[in-house]
């Protein structure tokens, strides 16, 4: 995957023209300055990363045992 652009998104945003996406919202996006705690650039490479791993190689989750009203039997 090719990293995100402000271009990449400008593009986006004449696609989508219902979405009226200020040039300092993306720029946000593509470098994140006001405290976003994870950049959108990150997100996209946790989710391909995720994308990538054979599910098949996966231990089964362990059962979490749940206690309160909601989880009693």
């Amino acid at each position: 995957m090719d990293p995100l652009t402000q271009e990449t998104l400008l593009l986006v945003r004449r696609q989508m023209a219902c979405h009226d996406w200020s040039d300092a919202e993306l720029a946000e996006l593509v470098a994140p300055r006001f405290g976003i705690i994870t950049g959108f650039q990150q997100l996209l490479d946790q989710q391909e990363a995720l994308r990538r791993l054979d599910l098949g190689s996966l231990a089964p989750a362990q059962g979490v045992r749940r206690s309160g009203p909601d989880h009693e039997r």
